[in-house]
């Protein structure tokens, strides 16, 4: 039996979610150097942003249009939940890596990687609400 929470919840993370990685994309093209410092990432060669920016706003504008449209078509909310937990779950897996065994960490990255993990948690709680809906 489909509540209100567990019938409307998906669409909203999936919304919520795919807004965010849209303005996250929009943030690396308008300031992308800002946005590399402020992840304490200098390059010593200007081509090195090319690549990063590619991954970043190729990636992000990706998974942020996927999910969009993951929210507007209920037979694709599944796999954009899918998507979203393997992406958060595994960002925060090599994040962790990073931090904690690398000893390459800043209080940023930390904050990161909490945002990382609650994510994961909340498109796990996605695919809950999907199942609890059949």
């Amino acid at each position: 039996m489909a509540t209100m929470f567990t019938r409307y919840y998906p669409t909203a993370f999936l919304l919520v979610n795919g807004v965010l990685y849209c303005i996250l994309a929009w943030l690396f093209i308008a300031e992308p150097i800002t946005w590399f410092s402020n992840l304490d990432i200098e390059l010593r060669d200007p081509l090195g942003y090319t690549e990063l920016k590619t991954m970043y706003i190729g990636l992000m504008g990706s998974l942020g249009s996927f999910s969009l449209l993951a929210a507007l078509r209920k037979s694709w909310q599944e796999a954009g939940l899918v998507l979203a937990l393997l992406s958060y779950a595994l960002l925060a897996s090599v994040r962790s890596v990073g931090i904690f065994v690398e000893e390459q960490g800043t209080d940023f990255m930390l904050q990161l990687l909490a945002a990382e993990i609650l994510s994961a948690l909340l498109a796990a709680l996605g695919l809950w609400c999907l199942a609890r809906q059949r």
